[in-house]
């Protein structure tokens, strides 16, 4: 339980930062389905939540900065347009 709150506390952190910065909190929509399927083939998808670092993968892939545990998929940096 201190794990995943530790996370969440550094992963809004690194989502505000890069707010600031002028980049997407959000990842686009390609990337979201990319990362959905790729997750829905992972073995450690347990209904939705992941058991590596206990995160709602919905949530998880929806987020520009957030990376796969096991490195299925990366965290994308997008310059929001002026």
């Amino acid at each position: 339980m201190i794990k995943m709150a530790f996370h969440f506390v550094r992963s809004m952190a690194r989502h505000q930062w890069a707010k600031w910065r002028g980049y997407e909190v959000l990842a686009p929509a390609g990337i979201v389905a990319y990362r959905t399927h790729k997750c829905e083939l992972c073995p450690f998808n347990n209904e939705g939540q992941c058991i590596r670092c206990k995160c709602l993968i919905m949530a998880k892939t929806m987020m520009a900065l957030e990376r796969c545990p096991i490195r299925l998929w990366n965290p994308v940096w997008v310059k929001r347009a002026i």
